[in-house]
């Protein structure tokens, strides 16, 4: 009785493998790992989002003065805490630099740049 469960269960999760794009998992008994990975990862985002912020939060003027500027050392560590790959880095200042008033009204608006 278990062999044919389990034979049933298997012809189940394959018969979910389409090929096609989805979402979800092809196989359903992936699910526990697909779910402890998003953890893993929400987990490593929220550390580096925290490290961000404080890094903002607690050079606010200097990084306004650095944006308004020339870059400087607080800017540089605000980009490579959010891990903003260097060859963007001149374009996104000029379009901080462009929306500078934006930044002086509100630390948090800064912290939207970091990438994924």
């Amino acid at each position: 009785m278990a062999g044919a469960r389990f034979l049933g269960l298997a012809l189940f999760c394959a018969r979910c493998s389409t090929g096609e794009a989805s979402h979800f998992p092809a196989n359903p008994l992936l699910f526990p790992v697909y779910g402890a990975s998003s953890v893993l990862e929400n987990a490593s985002y929220n550390a580096k989002r925290r490290k961000v912020k404080d890094h903002v939060v607690a050079h606010h003027a200097a990084l306004l003065s650095e944006i308004e500027g020339q870059r400087g050392p607080q800017l540089t560590q605000a980009y490579q805490l959010a891990s903003i790959p260097a060859p963007v880095q001149p374009e996104l200042h000029r379009r901080l630099r462009a929306d500078i008033a934006q930044y002086r009204a509100s630390s948090e608006a800064l912290m939207v740049h970091g990438n994924s």
